[in-house]
């Protein structure tokens, strides 16, 4: 059985959705940050300080062929793995779901989490409506979209378990 790959933008609910789908399908359920996270032992924040945004890139895509050819394992990835073409190669020819919400819904969610390395700005809301409006087209692209504004996680999981089940 092949691995589901969750994208969207941070707060999307990938985690969420990603733990619910995994007891659902009795697969595994890996978040690739917190594999990165594990492995520098160091917080995301705390690797954009020390060593930027473009060496969290590459471990990204590090972490994404390394986890490529795992079985039965639902991967949340992070917000931005889509930018690199490399990942958005990985990503499309795997079963890949965009988890799809407004950026109203998803500021709701993180406006408080000081972990988001990108918001730590004078005006979190502005620098990630832009960062979340210059994404929105990648993450377009994919073919599985499933809507999670005002729907529950027991919805969006039954969603992707459907889509998940007829490609098989």
């Amino acid at each position: 059985m092949s691995n589901i790959f969750l994208i969207g933008f941070m707060g999307a609910g990938k985690t969420t959705i990603g733990f619910l789908l995994a007891k659902k399908l009795n697969f595994n359920f890996e978040d690739t940050d917190q594999m990165i996270v594990q492995e520098e032992c160091k917080e995301i924040v705390e690797i954009f300080e020390s060593k930027g945004e473009d060496y969290f890139r590459d471990l990204e895509t590090k972490k994404l062929l390394e986890i490529e050819d795992y079985k039965k394992t639902i991967f949340a990835t992070g917000g931005g793995i889509v930018l690199r073409q490399q990942n958005r190669e990985i990503l499309k020819r795997n079963f890949s779901v965009y988890l799809k919400a407004s950026y109203q819904t998803i500021f709701e969610r993180i406006k408080d989490d000081n972990t988001r390395p990108l918001l730590n700005t004078q005006d979190p809301y502005s620098t990630g409506l832009k960062i979340f409006e210059s994404r929105e087209d990648i993450y377009d692209s994919f073919d599985f979209i499933v809507d999670t504004d005002n729907v529950s996680p027991a919805l969006i999981v039954d969603e992707i378990y459907s889509l998940y089940k007829k490609q098989k």
